[in-house]
C-alpha cells in the first residue's frame, strides 16, 4: 500500500510512543515530508509507560501516514520487514533508541534521531536533529560527532502553526484554559477538580469563562463517563454533567474545546495544566501556564525510567508513588517554558493539591495584570516563530539521500 500521488522512491518510518511525540511531532513532519514528494510516510509505535492506548487510532486518523506498525509488530519488522525500506529512512523520535539502532544496523538504513542518542548507538545514525544549544552540548556530551549534529528548532511550532497561521496576539479574552491530560485516569480525576476550581474563580472574577481541553488521545467511547465521574475522594472537585459542549456544575461550567484547542488556548489570559507538551504550545501561544502535579494519587503519574517500570509488576503502583514522594525535593522544574526560562515563570505546585489552595494561586496571578503581561513578553523571547524545524529536518535528510 502506497500515499497516493507519491513518487514511491523513499518510504520514511517514524518512530514514536506518546501522544506529546504523535501531536506536537509527528504530525508536522508528515506533513513536511508528504508536501517534498519524497515518498510514504509510516509509523510504529514503541513500548511506553506514556502512552494512552489510543495512538494507533489517532495515528490511523492522521492524514499522510500510510502504515502503523503497534509494538507487537516490531519483531517481524526487525526480521523481515525491513525490505520494504530498502531505499528509505528511519527517524527516530521517541521510545528506546535500542529499537530504531537494530533496524538501522539490521537493514542498513539511512537512520536519523531528533534529540537523543546515546554512545553505544551513534554509529547506527547518520545525524542528531536538536532544538537549541543546549540541546546540541547534550548531544556531545554523549560522544554524538559534532558534525553529524543539526540545530533545527523546536517541532512543536510546525504543530501549533498547522492550527493557527500567524503569531498570536497578546491581547486575550476573560478566558482560562484547563489542560487535563491525554491519559483517561488524568482526565477522569482532574474534570471534577478543574470544575470546581473555576467554580471558585467564578466567585473571584465574575464573567471568567472557563474552557476544559480534551486531548484526542481520550477514549472516544468513554468520554462521558470519564468527564461525568464522581470526584476522586483523594483529589476532591465536582461532578458535573455533560450539556451542550459544556461541563456543567452547580454553580459553574466549563466549555469543552476538541478540534479549536489551540485557537482556544490562544485566547485564554492563564492556562492551568500538567506537565507535558501542552506546556510547550501554551508558550508558542504566549499563554501563561501554571502548571500543577497532584501528588494525592502518586501511583498514577507516569514516569520514565525504572520508576516508570515499577508499573508493570503487581503492587508496583503503590512503591512507584512511594518513591516519587520522596523524590519530590530533588524534582526540577517541569513545565517547558519555565525549562526554558531556568526559573518557574508562574508557580509549579508539586503537592496534595486541593481545589481552594489552587485558586488562591490562580487569583494571585489573575489579580496582578502586569504579571502576566511580564509572562507573555518573556514567551515572546523564548519561542520565536521564524523557522520551520520540520522542513530544515526533512531538507536534510533528502540532501544526504542524494
Amino acid at each position: 500500500m502506497t500515499v497516493n500521488g507519491s513518487k514511491g522512491n523513499r518510504r520514511l518510518l517514524l518512530t514514536a510512543n506518546s501522544p506529546g511525540e504523535m501531536a506536537g511531532w509527528v504530525a508536522p513532519l508528515v506533513a513536511a515530508w508528504t508536501a517534498r514528494g519524497l515518498g510514504p510516510v509510516d509509523l510504529l509505535l514503541l513500548p511506553c509507560t506514556f502512552a494512552t492506548g489510543q495512538e494507533e487510532r489517532v495515528a490511523r486518523a492522521l492524514a499522510g501516514i500510510d502504515r502503523v506498525y503497534r509494538p507487537k509488530d516490531y519483531p517481524w519488522l526487525l526480521i523481515r520487514g525491513g525490505r520494504d525500506y530498502k531505499n528509505g529512512v528511519l527517524l527516530h523520535l521517541g521510545g528506546d533508541l535500542m529499537y530504531s539502532a537494530f533496524l538501522s544496523w539490521r537493514w542498513k538504513l539511512a537512520s536519523w534521531s531528533y534529540l537523543w542518542t546515546r554512545p553505544w548507538w551513534n554509529s547506527a545514525f547518520m545525524g542528531f536533529f536538536t532544538k537549541n544549544e543546549w540541546g546540541v552540548n547534550w548531544l556531545l556530551k554523549r560522544r554524538a560527532p559534532k558534525e553529524k549534529i543539526f540545530l533545527v528548532g523546536d517541532l512543536v511550532l510546525d504543530a501549533v502553526r498547522q492550527h493557527l497561521n500567524s503569531e498570536p496576539s497578546l491581547e486575550r479574552s476573560a478566558q482560562i484554559s484547563y489542560l487535563p491530560g491525554s491519559r483517561a485516569i488524568e482526565a477522569k480525576v482532574l474534570a471534577p477538580f478543574f470544575l470546581e476550581l473555576h467554580s471558585r474563580l467564578q466567585l473571584r472574577h465574575p464573567g471568567l469563562r472557563g474552557v476544559l481541553h480534551l486531548s484526542p488521545f481520550l477514549p472516544q467511547s468513554q468520554l462521558e463517563e470519564i468527564l461525568q465521574a464522581e470526584p476522586d475522594p483523594a483529589v476532591g472537585g465536582i461532578q458535573g454533567r455533560l450539556e451542550n459542549g459544556r461541563l456543567v456544575g452547580p454553580s459553574g461550567e466549563l466549555q469543552l474545546a476538541t478540534h479549536d484547542g489551540y485557537r482556544r488556548l490562544a485566547e485564554s489570559r492563564i492556562a492551568v495544566s500538567i506537565p507535558g507538551t501542552k506546556t510547550a504550545e501554551a508558550g508558542y501561544l504566549r499563554t501563561p501556564v501554571l502548571t500543577i502535579i497532584p501528588l494525592n494519587k502518586p501511583e498514577h503519574l507516569p514516569s520514565i525510567g525504572l520508576v516508570g517500570l515499577l508499573d508493570l509488576i503487581p503492587g508496583g503502583g503503590w512503591l512507584k508513588g512511594r518513591l516519587m514522594l520522596r523524590m519530590k525535593p530533588r524534582i526540577g522544574l517541569l513545565a517547558h517554558p519555565n525549562i526554558l526560562a531556568q526559573k518557574a515563570l508562574l508557580p509549579e505546585i508539586l503537592d496534595v493539591v486541593e481545589a481552594e489552595s489552587v485558586c488562591a494561586s490562580v487569583d494571585a496571578v489573575l489579580s496582578e495584570p502586569l504579571r502576566l503581561e511580564s509572562v507573555q513578553k518573556a514567551l515572546e523571547q523564548l519561542y520565536s516563530w521564524s523557522s520551520s524545524p520540520a522542513h530544515a529536518m526533512v531538507e536534510a535528510m533528502a540532501q544526504r539521500l542524494k
